[in-house]
C-alpha cells in the first residue's frame, strides 16, 4: 500500500496568496507539489490631498470676493505694477501698506510660492522633508513668510538708519505691488500644475517669476538713482544684499539637500 506524502498537495484550482494594499509581497502558488513565486508589484494611485483641494477652493473664493468688492483697487494695483507712473494715483486713494485686504492677497502669493516649491521639492528632492505632507508644507510656508517679513523689516530699518525712509517706502511698495500681482498670475498656473502634473506649468511659473524679478530690480535701480542720498556703489551693495544674496542662499541649501 502506497501512502501519500504528509505534505498537502493542492489541485490546480487552489491558490494561496497574500495581498496587501500598501506593500508589495510575493504571491505563492502551490501546484502539483511545486511552489512558484510570482511578484505582485504595488500599484499606487496618486491623488491630490484633500487639504490642497480645500486650500485652492478657499483662495478661489478670496479672489472672487476681492474681484467683486475691490474691483477698482485691484485694477490700480495691477496697472501700477506695469506702469510706475501710476503710483501717485494709487497713493491718492490711500496708503496701500496700511490697508487690510492687500495683506490677504499677499498671503495668496506666499501660499502659491510655497505650494509650487513644496511640490517641486517632493518630486526632485523627495528625501529633503522628514515630515508628513501637511507638516512639510506648513514648515515651508512659515519659512517663506518669515523670509519676506525679515526682508520687509530690513528695508524699513535701512531706510530709517540712513535717513532714506521715503525712498525705502517706495521700494517696499514696489515689493508689495509685484507680490500681489505675481500671486494673481501664478495662482492659475498652480491649479493647472497640481491637477495636470505637467512640468510645463512649473517652468512657466519660474519664467514669470524671473521676468518680474528682473523688471522689479530695474525699477529699484531707477528709484535708488533718483535719490541724492544713494550713491551708485551704495545702491549696488544695497540691492545685492536684499535681492541677489537670497538666491545664493537658496542655491546653497538646494545643493546641501540634493
Amino acid at each position: 500500500m502506497i501512502q501519500n506524502d504528509s505534505l498537502y498537495t493542492s489541485s490546480q484550482q487552489e491558490v494561496f496568496s497574500l495581498d496587501t494594499i500598501s506593500e508589495s509581497l510575493p504571491r505563492f502558488f502551490v501546484e502539483k507539489g511545486k511552489t512558484q513565486i510570482i511578484e505582485n508589484k504595488r500599484i499606487e494611485t496618486d491623488s491630490v490631498p484633500l487639504w490642497i483641494d480645500l486650500s485652492l477652493i478657499f483662495w478661489v473664493f478670496v479672489i472672487v470676493f476681492a474681484r467683486l468688492s475691490y474691483t477698482f483697487r485691484m485694477r490700480q494695483i495691477i496697472t501700477t505694477t506695469i506702469n510706475p507712473k501710476q503710483v501717485k494715483y494709487l497713493l491718492r486713494e490711500g496708503n496701500l501698506l496700511k490697508q487690510g485686504f492687500p495683506v490677504i492677497l499677499l498671503l495668496l502669493y506666499f501660499f502659491t510660492i510655497s505650494l509650487f516649491a513644496f511640490i517641486a521639492i517632493n518630486q526632485y528632492l523627495p528625501e529633503s522633508f522628514y515630515f508628513s505632507v501637511g507638516e512639510g508644507f506648513l514648515i515651508l510656508y512659515g519659512v517663506v513668510v518669515l523670509f519676506h517679513l525679515l526682508k520687509f523689516v530690513s528695508i524699513w530699518f535701512l531706510g530709517f538708519m540712513f535717513n532714506t525712509r521715503k525712498v525705502s517706502l517706495r521700494y517696499l511698495l514696489d515689493h508689495y505691488l509685484f507680490h500681489i500681482s505675481e500671486g494673481f498670475i501664478l495662482f492659475p498656473l498652480l491649479i493647472l500644475f497640481v491637477y495636470s502634473d505637467l512640468q510645463l506649468f512649473l517652468y512657466a511659473a519660474i519664467i514669470v517669476l524671473l521676468l518680474l524679478w528682473i523688471y522689479r530690480l530695474q525699477r529699484a535701480i531707477v528709484i535708488g538713482l533718483a535719490c541724492a542720498n544713494f550713491s551708485p556703489s551704495y545702491l549696488f551693495l544695497y540691492l545685492c544684499t536684499l535681492e541677489v544674496m537670497p538666491f545664493f542662499l537658496i542655491y546653497k541649501l538646494g545643493l546641501q539637500f540634493a
